[in-house]
């Protein structure tokens, strides 16, 4: 009998499953051959499904309309969080809440690190040290400062961030904008008379509703800690914006409307798009990567423009004791105005064009005269050891040298020169082909090179001399010299005293090459 039973039951499945087999078969030899049927057959389908939901009372599918429940959720809403769309959208500077949220997290040892990093505190230092000291006592700060941002840390003001972004966007959306649809005679923010709800077009209000799920659904995010944000904005502001409790009624309301997928149904059904999906909006980047660039940047921006400012009043006022003005001329082709066209197409600049001309000039109108005469009495007419006079002579054909070189240097970049020649040639060619930004980049490369390495010989020459006059003057000064032995004779050949002439040689050496060494230290 058991047997029995098995078998029919064997055989009552057998023949489900063919009659499925053919019904699904022959379903797909008749399926209606027009969507707009098969459309219409899925949309009535979504409207059965949406009048099944718990929020059926927001949506009249027959009549496409949206009722009133759904106009005093907006506006029960909108009466909340009124006060933080004020604030947010009455704040000039929107990016000071995420300022707002680092301060909260800083520790006071940053917040001290922070005031020592403060502009007008470098300003005041940098009168009171060398800038090199100051350079490095900064970035010991920064790093310090940088360093307290731990894992932790960065996590904790991430999720602040996201949380305050969809706060902000949530706060912020134009709730009015629902409302006046409901109600056109409605004035925004006015709680005490409510607009009047009774049903609306959903075709006059379905992008709104789109764009309020899309906002609304962000919030029921899990991994948001929404106390923690109420108490940084409480702490912050000196006031609560939007009660917690309350919000977190919000949160679990809309959690429950989108769990439901009620309004994504009705949505589907107005629009007549039964594919339609709600997406999620909410867009925030990471907050403390920014913010510390933002500080290292300027900070050291501020160093830099303070060691500019320092190098170019210290070379005006040399220049001014050594030529006579603070922007002698002496180069044609190395220099600034070349740099522009470089600039522009983001490629290697010339360096060295101020020191370059500082150089030449001295070499023009300072060695080849000044030392050149004290090389003719002293050096040439002076009686003493030629082993003590070799380095100074050594050192000023060496100078002499570098002249003729820096001049060939400097007609190297005339637009006919080797080097000028071919960056004219290649700059064109820079829009389209990286191999020429490569060579004109490695022509200023070498050209700077070359150039530093003329400024570091010619301030090695010039110390090697200024420390052999040094010692004539000393030797001069004794009342029976050692190192010369005609100073008496030597006297004639020039037409100032010769203790006076060698003391403003060796001042004019020592300031030039402190002048070159503000642009060589580095």
């Amino acid at each position: 009998m058991e047997t029995k039973k098995n078998n029919t039951a064997s055989d009552n499945k057998k023949s489900s499953e063919k009659e499925s087999f053919f019904h699904s078969l022959f379903a797909s030899f008749f399926k209606s051959s027009n969507p707009e049927a098969e459309k219409k057959k899925k949309l009535k389908a979504i409207a059965k499904s949406f009048s099944k939901t718990k929020y059926h009372s927001f949506y009249k599918p027959g009549s496409g309309e949206m009722m009133a429940p759904f106009g005093k959720l907006i506006f029960d809403i909108y009466k909340v969080i009124s006060p933080a769309q004020t604030l947010i959208k009455n704040t000039p500077n929107p990016a000071i809440f995420k300022r707002q949220i680092i301060n909260y997290l800083l520790s006071d040892n940053q917040q001290e690190l922070l005031a020592q990093l403060d502009e007008q505190n470098i300003l005041q230092v940098a009168k009171q040290v060398p800038i090199s000291q100051l350079q490095k006592d900064v970035e010991a700060k920064l790093q310090q400062f940088t360093n307290e941002f731990d894992d932790k840390k960065s996590i904790q003001a991430d999720n602040l961030c996201k949380a305050f972004t969809i706060f902000q966007d949530f706060c912020c959306f134009d709730w009015y904008m629902i409302l006046k649809k409901y109600d056109s005679s409605y004035q925004e923010f006015n709680f005490n008379v409510p607009p009047k709800l009774e049903k609306v077009n959903s075709s006059y209000i379905i992008n709104e509703i789109k764009d309020f799920l899309a906002i609304a659904y962000a919030i029921t995010d899990e991994s948001i800690d929404w106390t923690s944000l109420f108490t940084m904005l409480k702490e912050t502001q000196g006031r609560e914006l939007v009660s917690l409790g309350i919000w977190k009624k919000i949160v679990a309301k809309i959690r429950s409307i989108q769990l439901s997928k009620s309004l994504d149904l009705a949505v589907q059904h107005m629009s007549e798009d039964p594919n339609y999906e709600t997406e999620i909006k909410y867009n925030y980047e990471s907050l403390l990567d920014p913010y510390i660039s933002k500080i290292e940047q300027e900070t050291r921006s501020l160093l830099s423009k303070i060691e500019y400012e320092q190098k170019e009043s210290k070379a005006t006022s040399i220049c001014m004791q050594i030529f006579g003005t603070a922007d002698p001329q002496n180069l044609k082709y190395y220099v600034s105005s070349f740099n522009p066209v470089l600039e522009k197409k983001d490629l290697n600049l010339l360096e060295y064009t101020e020191p370059l001309n500082y150089l030449k000039t001295f070499l023009v109108e300072f060695v080849k005269s000044n030392i050149r005469e004290f090389y003719d009495v002293v050096v040439i007419r002076g009686q003493w050891d030629a082993t003590l006079s070799a380095p100074f002579s050594n050192s000023y054909q060496e100078l002499l040298k570098i002249s003729d070189e820096i001049t060939a240097f400097d007609e190297s970049f005339s637009e006919e020169g080797t080097m000028g020649l071919k960056i004219k040639t290649l700059l064109p060619k820079t829009a389209h082909d990286a191999g020429a930004e490569n060579i004109i980049n490695r022509v200023v490369s070498d050209a700077n090179d070359q150039a530093r390495s003329y400024i570091i010989q010619s301030a090695q020459n010039l110390i090697t001399i200024g420390k052999v006059i040094k010692q004539l003057i000393e030797d001069y000064s004794l009342s029976k010299p050692i190192l010369v032995a005609n100073w008496k004779e030597l006297e004639k050949f020039i037409d100032v005293p010769m203790k006076e002439f060698s003391v403003n040689i060796y001042k004019k050496i020592y300031l030039f090459v402190q002048l070159l060494q503000t642009y060589i230290a580095s």
